[in-house]
């Protein structure tokens, strides 16, 4: 369902990523659930309370839940009891989440819960709505999650706030949860059968955290794309293994793409070599002398470089099926038991596992490890006068020897690719059996997501320093003869620091670039220029 009037309406079935990424950042939009889905809602929760006032033995319903699902509960204690399950499961620990990354755990999960299969009232979803939109924050501590049973602790501390616990920020101010609804004039939520159970059971956290992870490493592979261009033209880097005749003959979604738009961002470069016209230089040296010669520059560039497409396509394909695998899981009903009026009847299933967000954020964490290795090895042929074609070593070339140059951010660039390795190693496989052997294989999807990532941070660190050296390399070489995309980057970066004759410290200036790559100003202003660049590309 599109955005309208600065509203997104709520179906369960068609929330895209880019538009629950644009809710939950502006927090000015209104969430609304639409109106055709309202009876679902209605007549799924008549049929818990049938249910309920049948005893007919339910799991949340009037049966305690985890290691205690054996006891079976009285009628009369559903609100006692769905309270305490909330309470019981609220267990996050450490720095909280961000606000708009919490508003948008809450628009998952009321997108999940309206598609009628959950059994929640209509006035307590209206009033997750109502929290959503008068901006009550609750604070989600970001560690503790299994991923099993969805995200209980996170989504815990959404609940405990709408029935007046726990704590919430509201207007800048953190206050207890009752005192927050309060303020922002939001009703606070009376709980009945299986009611706390639908709001904690799913999979919105991890999905939620996830869809931002996506959306983050997508802007990331489209500044690697470009500062790869801006740093293999500067390297004198040979344009022709980016002809997409050559990828069409081992065709790749990710890896085509990459070469088109390598091939964009490099035309009209006069740094970039053309191999066809290197090898009939070539060709004369060979005719010139008899015997072995040795040429000024080789017919081939190092890996890091030619391989580039081959390196980093697998990359956008991670990017591009874990966006398939998150906008399945976005728009499903994700939690334990659901409730077919359609059918008349309840199945227990368990929808709340949350492995497929786990492994895909597992190997979405992995493949973007790459991006920072690749960088790195191209900041070294920047370092490295062997390797640089006709640059000064560490790019300094003023006072050699006295200045250190540009030798010390690689110290930086390793050290964060040495991180992301450990940080790769996977969530999803490390379940660990809980809950009385009940909760027996667990995904921890959420610390899957939360590694993902850093991963991405780390690796705009190192792009951010690959930049820096592309913009210090093109003063070297001459910055009018760069292609329009690089010329782009170029003054872009030199809005930020000017060419470095003198050794300076300059940890602000590369935090600043690094910000500016995650804004996504630069990927704008390329685009604007030389068009959009693609994550993967579709054949016709």
């Amino acid at each position: 369902m599109p955005i309208k009037d600065n509203r997104l309406i709520l179906d369960g079935y068609t929330l895209t990523i880019e538009e629950l990424m644009q809710a939950g950042h502006d927090l000015s939009m209104q969430v609304e659930v639409k109106e055709d889905n309202w009876p679902k809602i209605r007549d799924c929760r008549k049929m818990v309370d049938t249910w309920a006032n049948e005893e007919r033995c339910i799991y949340g319903v009037n049966t305690s839940c985890g290691g205690l699902v054996d006891h079976l509960l009285p009628k009369e204690r559903d609100n006692d009891f769905q309270k305490n399950l909330v309470r019981s499961i609220t267990t996050q620990v450490g720095k909280p989440f961000e606000d708009e990354l919490v508003r948008i755990f809450m628009i998952a999960r009321a997108n999940s819960l309206c598609r009628g299969y959950s059994g929640i009232k209509e006035k307590n979803l209206k009033i997750y709505l109502d929290m959503i939109n008068k901006q009550v924050f609750p604070l989600v501590p970001r560690k503790g999650s299994l991923g099993t049973s969805g995200d209980l602790g996170p989504l815990g501390c959404i609940a405990a706030v709408g029935f007046g616990e726990w704590k919430a920020r509201y207007k800048g101010e953190v206050m207890p949860g009752k005192a927050a609804m309060d303020a922002a004039g939001v009703e606070l939520m009376y709980l009945n059968a299986k009611e706390g159970l639908s709001l904690i059971n799913g999979t919105s956290a991890m999905v939620g955290l996830a869809c931002t992870v996506i959306t983050e490493a997508t802007n990331t592979l489209k500044n690697s794309d470009i500062i790869a261009a801006f740093a293999i033209e500067t390297l004198m880097g040979r344009i022709n293994p980016f002809d997409v005749r050559v990828h069409e003959q081992k065709y790749h979604p990710g890896q085509y793409a990459t070469a088109m738009n390598l091939t964009k961002l490099l035309t009209g470069s006069e740094l970039a070599i053309d191999e066809l016209e290197l090898s009939l230089k070539l060709q004369a040296v060979l005719k010139k002398h008899e015997g072995i010669s040795v040429a000024d520059i080789p017919v081939e560039d190092a890996y890091s470089i030619r391989c580039t497409p081959q390196f980093v396509g697998p990359t956008k394909e991670a990017v591009n099926t874990a966006h398939e695998v998150l906008l399945r899981e976005l728009n499903s009903s994700n939690d334990n038991p659901l409730i077919f009026t359609e059918f008349d009847t309840f199945i227990h299933n368990g929808h709340f596992h949350g492995q497929p967000i786990s492994f895909a954020m597992d190997c979405l964490g992995i493949s973007m490890v790459n991006l920072g290795v690749v960088s790195d090895r191209r900041i070294d042929r920047f370092m490295d006068a062997a390797h640089s074609t006709g640059l000064p070593p560490f790019l300094c070339k003023e006072d050699t020897g006295v200045r250190m140059g540009l030798m010390g951010g690689q110290f930086m660039t390793t050290s964060l690719v040495a991180e992301n390795r450990t940080l790769a190693v996977p969530a999803s496989i490390q379940s660990i059996t809980s809950t009385a052997d009940f909760q027996d294989i667990v995904s921890f999807g959420l610390i899957a997501g939360r590694k993902a990532r850093k991963i991405v941070e780390n690796t705009n660190h190192i792009l951010s320093f690959e930049l820096l050296c592309a913009a210090q390399a093109a003063d070297l070489r001459g910055p009018e003869k760069l292609s329009p995309a690089g010329k782009i980057m170029f003054d872009a970066v030199r809005e930020t620091l000017a060419y470095m004759g003198k050794d300076k410290v300059y940890i602000d200036d590369m935090e600043e670039l690094k910000a500016r790559i995650e804004s996504g100003e630069f990927v704008k202003r390329v685009e604007d220029a030389v068009g959009e660049l693609l994550i993967v590309h579709k054949r016709d």
